[in-house]
């Protein structure tokens, strides 16, 4: 016998603790409708239950649950786990001992105590043979482009590929395949319909790829230039390019320098030379894109009369690594373009039992990714240059309102839990309705209903040889 489960939140406490099963939560960020246009109150995730006669809900390829913590590689001598704390500066010590290890020891007790099983995650599906990455076909770059855009301007763009700068997103159709015969004629797409589309690229079924695409998603598929130093800044505007909009919700998950990534080759990351151009990126892309009140208009408030209410927020979310650097950058990023610190949320790594898959006061790994949240400033149009004192990270830090943990097993490398639901229950929402929003994911590896997502992975695990049909539904035994 089996239970059903309709939601990738396996347990909450409030909306401060949760239990979340992380290729669930992207399979479900996949539905049929885009949850941010609903007008009922979010209970699970209400959007994906409701499946089409047309297509049936997919599962995402995944990796076998951790079952046991990983090795130490924490120092052994006294003396050697002495000199690795001298190295690691006192405010960052004080951040991890003193408010996230009791914050995260204490959730994982609740989430143990509340749970009605052994399994912190759903059931997954597993190739054959055990894989530990999925490759996106690569296409080469071509400049051809579907008949009739003959108009369009067209620029290389930093990676050699053609970006379309000066026309609206291609309009992919729901009904049909949509053909092209490389991912370089297709740079910005959306989706407007209620329904996936697929994308076929290539002409012949020996080297033929699909992608799924979300209903009401969009994509900009190129290599974001935020690398490319003051000079290029200076020249061009618009820090993402083909994009105009400003969004609701900003959520950012950058190529922050890691040794070990690095060495593994899984992606690409930039050295720590690179940081302040990564920040001055970050903080480009917040000014540019986020929302800004004055971008209500009336117009807007009239036709929106007995409808669903469009959001006055502008959040922004960035993920870091558990080093001092990324966590000073992304809130310098946030506070020079007009947001303050307002929540954190600590994503705890752990085992199918509970256990966090390495020592939660490790000095080398932590069992922990944190996410960042700021909110604008309401002054923010009055004085935009303005910045906050970010220099004292210990200040910021006991500043920061709300820590929220996520718990949930890791899947494949570079994975991160889809949060949308979660961000939809703490910021669009309230106890009868949902607000209208939009969000832009930078730096994305796979594509969400309703939202846009850019990057040159942005549609990395939305390719078709990720997805298998469920046909039995997540369940865990009982």
């Amino acid at each position: 016998m089996s239970k059903v489960i309709e939601s990738a939140i396996l347990f909450q406490v409030e909306n401060n603790t949760f239990l979340l099963d992380i290729p669930y939560s992207i399979a479900l960020a996949q539905g049929e409708t885009a949850p941010c246009k609903q007008s009922a109150p979010p209970t699970a995730e209400s959007s994906s239950r409701t499946q089409t006669n047309k297509s049936q809900r997919k599962q995402l390829l995944s990796c076998p649950p951790a079952k046991e913590p990983f090795p130490s590689t924490e120092p052994k001598k006294p003396s050697a786990r002495a000199k690795v704390l001298e190295s690691s500066p006192i405010s960052e010590r004080r951040f991890h001992s003193e408010l996230i290890l009791p914050l995260v020891k204490d959730s994982l007790e609740t989430i143990r105590a509340g749970v009605e099983h052994d399994r912190w995650c759903l059931t997954r599906a597993v190739p054959c043979e055990e894989v530990h990455e999925y490759r996106v076909p690569d296409h080469t770059p071509s400049r051809k482009r579907r008949k009739g855009n003959d108009s369009t301007s067209l620029q290389p763009g930093p990676d050699g590929h053609v970006i379309k700068l000066d026309e609206p997103p291609m309009i992919l159709s729901s009904a049909a395949p949509n053909i092209f015969e490389s991912l370089s004629e297709l740079k910005v797409a959306k989706n407007p319909s209620s329904e996936a589309a697929i994308i076929q690229i290539g002409t012949s079924h020996e080297t033929m790829s699909e992608y799924l695409v979300p209903p009401g998603s969009s994509f900009i598929l190129c290599e974001l230039p935020i690398f490319n130093g003051p000079d290029y800044h200076a020249a061009h505007e618009n820090p993402i390019p083909g994009l105009s909009q400003r969004f609701n919700l900003i959520l950012m998950d950058p190529p922050w320098p890691n040794r070990s990534v690095r060495r593994s080759g899984h992606y690409t990351t930039n050295h720590y030379s690179e940081m302040n151009m990564l920040t001055v990126g970050m903080r480009k892309i917040l000014q540019t894109h986020s929302y800004r009140r004055e971008d209500i208009t009336q117009e807007l408030v009239e036709s929106q009369s007995g409808a669903q209410i469009q959001s006055q927020q502008s959040i922004a979310a960035i993920w870091i690594t558990n080093a001092e650097k990324s966590r000073k950058a992304a809130y310098h990023a946030m506070s020079s373009a007009g947001f303050d610190v307002c929540e954190e949320w600590v994503w705890v790594k752990t085992t199918l039992s509970g256990q966090p898959i390495s020592a939660l006061d490790g000095l080398w790994r932590k069992p922990y990714e944190i996410l960042v949240i700021g909110k604008q400033r309401p002054d923010f149009g009055i004085s935009a240059s303005s910045s906050r004192q970010t220099d004292d990270l210990t200040v910021v830090s006991e500043a920061v309102a709300t820590r929220r943990v996520i718990a949930a097993v890791p899947d494949l490398h570079s994975r991160k839990p889809n949060l949308k639901s979660i961000f939809e229950r703490v910021f669009f929402s309230s106890e009868s309705s949902r607000e209208s929003y939009t969000a832009l994911e930078v730096f994305a590896r796979n594509l969400t209903a309703g939202w846009w997502a850019c990057g040159n992975e942005a549609l990395k695990f939305n390719a078709r040889e990720c997805w298998v049909n469920d046909t039995t539904g997540n369940w865990f035994p009982e």
